[in-house]
């Protein structure tokens, strides 16, 4: 697999189309939400609510729109929102968006690898009990992701409206791993035409350490390719055991994403010099 601009655009609009697509799960769903959506640069401004898992620009910079217009968007649609600006930005994108945005008083805030897997060779399956999400497991499954928090608590609420909204996106296919009947492990497949990405990932902390994401990472992959994808991509902290097991089964840094913030008040100019 060769790792090009091409690729790397086509996996950063994929993943920004299916934030796109998880604003309108929010909108069926969980409409006192407020969650918004608005095309930029050939990716997305997304805002699925006030302390809600996405709340930052993804996918921009690697299209036509000048730097200077990227930033005022970006600015614009969070600051309308009561929230802060912010963006996911792949080292690929046009050199002058960085310096834009550093001008207008964006901070560098944490970092965010992207791996991809060609899927024309893909690791061996397990013998893990693995099924998809149903009735019999959904309960099982939205404990797992919530990773603990109280059922009465807002985290574990708006942790139940991300799998509910998401679990109602075209192409999106979770799963959960199962030892002796109980849910154990879930992750999903969400797949944007030919880019299958891999998210909603969790273990049970009474399960850790048995291979079940692994075996999770794999059955996905395997779906992923009988359903035509091209390639398979997810995200991981970038020194998490998540980015180790990613490298392990096949995939390939493609790029680590810097996530910027705007903190406090803009500097006097917002110059880009060239060069």
């Amino acid at each position: 697999m060769r790792i090009d601009l091409d690729l790397v655009r086509r996996v950063e609009h994929s993943g920004a189309e299916f934030a796109r697509r998880q604003v309108g799960g929010y909108h069926d769903h969980f409409p006192a939400a407020g969650a918004a959506s608005e095309p930029c640069d050939g990716g997305a401004l997304i805002s699925l609510g006030p302390g809600r898992y996405v709340n930052r620009a993804m996918g921009v910079g690697l299209g036509t729109a000048p730097a200077e217009e990227i930033v005022s968007a970006i600015d614009r649609f969070y600051t309308e929102r009561g929230l802060a600006p912010s963006l996911e930005l792949t080292p690929w994108a046009d050199e002058q968006l960085l310096p834009a945005l550093t001008a207008a008083g964006f901070v560098a805030e944490r970092f965010r690898s992207v791996f991809a897997h060609d899927l024309r060779g893909l690791p061996d399956a397990s013998d893990a009990t693995i099924v998809a999400d149903g009735p019999d497991t959904e309960t099982g499954r939205h404990a797992i992701l919530a990773g603990g928090a109280p059922t009465d608590s807002d985290a574990r609420a708006i942790s139940d409206e991300t799998c509910i909204a998401t679990a109602a996106v075209e192409g999106t296919h979770p799963f959960v791993a199962m030892i002796a009947g109980r849910a154990a492990a879930c992750g999903s497949l969400n797949v944007v035409d030919d880019i299958g990405w891999l998210g909603g990932a969790a273990t049970d902390a009474a399960y850790r350490g048995r291979g079940l994401q692994s075996a999770l990472v794999v059955h996905r992959l395997r779906l992923a390719q009988r359903l035509g994808c091209t390639v398979a991509a997810a995200t991981a902290e970038p020194t998490g055991q998540s980015a180790r097991n990613l490298e392990r089964l096949g995939f390939r840094l493609l790029c680590n994403q810097l996530v910027l913030t705007r903190s406090g008040q803009p500097r006097s100019t917002t110059t880009v010099e060239s060069g």
